[in-house]
């Protein structure tokens, strides 16, 4: 199985652990998704807060760079649908290398490396 991380950059105010547990909820019922952790993560002065998930993906679901992409989109829904309980949760990024990139800006050749780090 492939394990995804994703993160939730979320604004002052934002109740961590609702948001947390609204996620994971959602982020267990998507399509090609076997497990999901999802935790809240609070930094002392060295950036904002957030929600951070790792996510497994089924093997056969991300061999290829197409299904990869068709997963990341399922899980920027999974967000889509949670947003509105709390809108000061940000739209996903997921580590690509050492870089977080918004999961609905992911390249073919975001996902070729991904798929070839897995």
């Amino acid at each position: 199985m492939a394990e995804l991380t994703l993160h939730f950059e979320a604004a002052d105010g934002t109740d961590l652990e609702a948001a947390a547990a609204g996620l994971q909820a959602e982020l267990e019922k998507t399509q090609g998704v076997t497990s999901a952790r999802t935790r809240p993560q609070r930094y002392q002065s060295i950036g904002p807060a957030e929600v951070m998930s790792m996510v497994q993906v089924a093997t056969q679901g991300i061999q290829t760079v197409t299904m990869l992409l068709t997963s990341l989109a399922a899980l920027y829904t999974a967000w889509v649908n949670v947003k509105t309980k709390f809108p000061g949760l940000k739209p996903p990024t997921v580590e690509v290398g050492l870089e977080k990139v918004p999961v609905n800006q992911i390249t073919q050749a975001h996902a070729k490396q991904l798929v070839e780090d897995q």
